[in-house]
C-alpha cells in the first residue's frame, strides 16, 4: 500500500516538473504576429490584395523555429493554392546577429460579394516545427475593403448634322469620385471619327455628369466607348460601354428647323441686296443717259 502511494507521489512530482518545464519553455519563446502591410489599401472586390505578416521573436533559440498558416475566411481565396499549406521556419534559421523577425507574404483574391468595411483573416502559428492543431495559437486580422470602382451610364445627347458633332453624356452612377476621366471612341463600323478619337474630360464626382464631343459620322446601331479613369487607390481602370445611336431622334427637330430658317433668311437678304444694288445701278445709269441727252439738246 505504501509502495503504491509512494509511486503515485513520484508520478505527481514528475508531472508537475514536466508541466513547469513546458511553462518555462512557452514563456521563454514569445512569438508576436502582426500584419505590417496591405497593398492596395483599401482592397477592392474582385481584385487581388497583397498581405505581409511579420512574426517577431523567432531569433530566440528556445522557439526552435516556427510555423504559420493563414485562413482567408469567407471574404478571400488564395491566388496561389500552395499558400493554403503551413509555412515552416526551421530552428536555427536566424541567429542573434541577423534579423529577429520572419516576413510572410500572401496574395489573396477578394471575393466579389464581399461587403465594404473590415474583412477578417485568421492566422495560426506556433513555435517549433510541429503543425499539430493542438499546439497552435490563433489571431485574427482585419483587411480593409472598399469598392473604389466606378460605373457609368452613357447616352447620345445630341448629333448635329450640320457640324457633324456627336455629343455623349456620361453619368457617374457609382458611390465614389474619380479622377482623369478619358473617353475614347475606338475604330468600329458604326461610327467614323474625324480628328482625335480621345476626349479628356477630367474629374467626375459621384452622381455627376459630363459630356464629350467628337466630330463624327455615325450609323444607326451600337457605338462602343472606352472610359478610362483613376480610382481613389490611384489605380488606372478602363470600362467598355455600348451606347445606341438612332438617327430618327435627331432629324426634323424644331431646333433644326429654326437653324434652317435662319440660313434661308440669310440667302433671301443676300438676294434682296443684290437686287437693290442692281436696281440702284440701273437707275443711276438711266439718269446719266438722260443728263447726257439734255446736254446734247442744249448744244443744238
Amino acid at each position: 500500500m505504501k509502495k503504491n502511494v509512494l509511486f503515485g507521489v513520484i508520478l505527481l512530482v514528475l508531472g508537475i516538473f514536466v508541466i513547469t518545464l513546458n511553462g518555462v519553455h512557452a514563456a521563454s519563446c514569445d512569438l508576436k504576429v502582426s500584419l505590417v502591410n496591405q497593398d492596395p489599401y483599401p482592397a477592392v472586390q474582385g481584385d487581388s490584395v497583397k498581405l505581409l505578416f511579420q512574426i517577431s521573436g523567432v531569433q530566440n533559440p528556445d522557439c526552435k523555429g516556427a510555423v504559420f498558416k493563414l485562413d482567408p475566411e469567407y471574404s478571400f481565396t488564395f491566388a496561389d493554392k500552395t499558400d493554403a499549406s503551413f509555412k515552416v521556419l526551421p530552428g536555427g534559421t536566424y541567429s542573434q546577429d541577423t534579423q529577429n523577425y520572419w516576413l510572410i507574404p500572401y496574395n489573396l483574391k477578394v471575393n466579389s460579394d464581399t461587403l465594404d468595411g473590415d474583412a477578417e483573416v485568421q492566422a495560426y502559428f506556433s513555435p517549433g516545427t510541429s503543425t499539430s492543431t493542438q499546439n497552435l495559437y490563433t489571431q485574427k486580422f482585419n483587411v480593409n475593403i472598399q469598392d473604389s470602382r466606378a460605373d457609368f451610364e452613357v447616352h447620345v445627347k445630341n448629333y448635329d448634322s450640320l457640324t457633324k458633332t456627336i455629343t455623349f453624356e456620361i453619368l457617374n452612377i457609382a458611390k465614389v469620385d474619380i479622377k482623369a476621366l478619358t473617353v475614347e471612341v475606338p475604330d468600329q463600323e458604326n461610327v467614323n471619327i474625324k480628328g482625335s478619337k480621345f476626349n479628356i474630360v477630367g474629374d467626375l464626382d459621384s452622381n455627376e455628369y459630363t459630356t464629350a464631343d467628337f466630330e463624327a459620322t455615325p450609323k444607326d446601331g451600337n457605338i462602343t466607348l472606352q472610359l478610362s479613369y483613376t480610382d481613389k487607390s490611384n489605380v488606372r481602370r478602363t470600362l467598355t460601354k455600348k451606347v445606341t445611336y438612332e438617327s430618327k431622334y435627331f432629324e426634323g427637330r424644331a431646333t433644326d428647323k429654326k437653324g434652317s430658317s435662319v440660313y434661308t433668311w440669310i440667302v433671301v437678304l443676300v438676294i434682296l441686296g443684290l437686287l437693290v444694288f442692281w436696281y440702284l445701278g440701273k437707275k443711276k445709269k438711266k439718269k446719266a443717259m438722260i443728263e447726257k441727252r439734255r446736254a446734247l439738246s442744249s448744244r443744238k
